[in-house]
């Protein structure tokens, strides 16, 4: 199959432009062809990026409504200028008006200096979620190649947005977490892909006739290869004290012994205080029913998850975007 265009296309679009009809959306790939990579997803449904930036998916900016200002006494800025917001609605609306940069309350604000995109989208299972107080939260009504492209049209103005440094975290499970993974690759490049990290928790164990699902992924891509990254530590297990068993008389440091091609060298534990880096493997635990920070939502994070990802790529004063329902951001007053 080729693209090109015969005799009868340029008679048949030249007759088009004359009656000011639109061009058919099949010509579109023929007359602004997009640069293809080695692979991509293909499935029903799927836009052009130029058509999704266009707004030609029907979906336009809206001016923002805001449903809470943080920064008061409290929680102070620092920027006259900056305001914390929850903003309520759809977040397709939301990131189109901030690429499109006219809405006075984030025009030459946001757009280009976000460093940092959390994303806790829907799994793609068809489910209904409630809230607190038996309200409807949300829907994760799209399913297969409908929820592939309702994810990659948000992915696609995301990456719009973000500094040329920052860094966005995409959280999935084994849903669809695989075709997610495909489509950030054709938007933010392979090349930008960081991490793939697990989350690993524990509960009560079922009986099925499979292994249970114990962990989600945390997909962490950056715009480019020059971003910001803070590597946290966590404390030190057990294990690895027991393994430095050595304690050094003068330093008061634990220490053990280390062997390269046969000679012995001490190695010492650096800071106990401060613990060892952290791995691609988090195990932080869900949010127990009784935890003072639950505040009712049924799949709201912990905390500890969400601050790990805060402090790794952002500093303090840096622009972040976080895509959640109310109770979630009540969670994250410690921000």
């Amino acid at each position: 199959m080729t693209n090109k265009l015969n005799e009868y296309d340029v008679g048949f679009l030249i007759e088009k432009l004359q009656k000011s009809e639109p061009i058919p959306e099949d010509y579109k790939s023929k007359l602004f062809p997009v640069k293809q990579k080695e692979y991509k997803l293909v499935y029903a449904g799927k836009m052009r990026k130029e058509d999704i930036l266009a707004n030609e998916d029907g979906v336009f900016p809206v001016p923002l409504q805001v449903e809470k200002v943080f920064n008061g006494e409290e929680y102070p800025s620092g920027d006259n200028d900056w305001r914390n917001m929850i903003v309520f609605g759809d977040n397709l609306h939301f990131l189109k008006t901030i690429c499109e940069n006219k809405d006075p309350l984030i025009k030459d604000k946001v757009k280009g200096k976000v460093k940092l995109i959390y994303i806790d989208p829907p799994f793609g299972t068809g489910d209904e979620y409630d809230a607190n107080r038996c309200q409807k939260a949300y829907t994760a009504r799209a399913k297969g190649a409908e929820f592939v492209e309702f994810l990659r049209r948000r992915l696609i103005l995301a990456r719009e947005i973000l500094a040329d440094d920052g860094s966005i975290f995409v959280r999935q499970d084994y849903h669809f977490g695989h075709y997610v993974k495909i489509i950030m690759d054709e938007i933010f490049g392979y090349e930008n892909f960081r991490n793939e990290v697990v989350w690993h928790y524990r509960r009560w164990t079922a009986g099925e006739k499979q292994f249970q699902n114990m962990h989600d992924i945390i997909l962490f891509y950056t715009k480019s290869d020059n971003y910001y990254f803070n590597v946290p530590f966590e404390p030190y297990g057990e294990w690895i004290k027991k393994d430095y068993q050595y304690i050094d008389e003068e330093s008061g440091k634990r220490w053990r012994w280390h062997t390269v091609k046969g000679k012995r060298y001490k190695v010492y534990l650096e800071d106990e205080n401060k613990g060892v880096k952290a791995n691609d493997v988090w195990t932080i635990q869900y949010i127990v029913s009784t935890a003072n920070e639950r505040v009712g939502f049924a799949t709201q994070k912990p905390e500890a998850l969400l601050k790990r990802i805060v402090l790794a790529s952002s500093n303090p004063g840096d622009i972040i975007a976080f895509s959640g329902s109310r109770e979630t951001w009540q969670a994250l007053d410690w921000l």
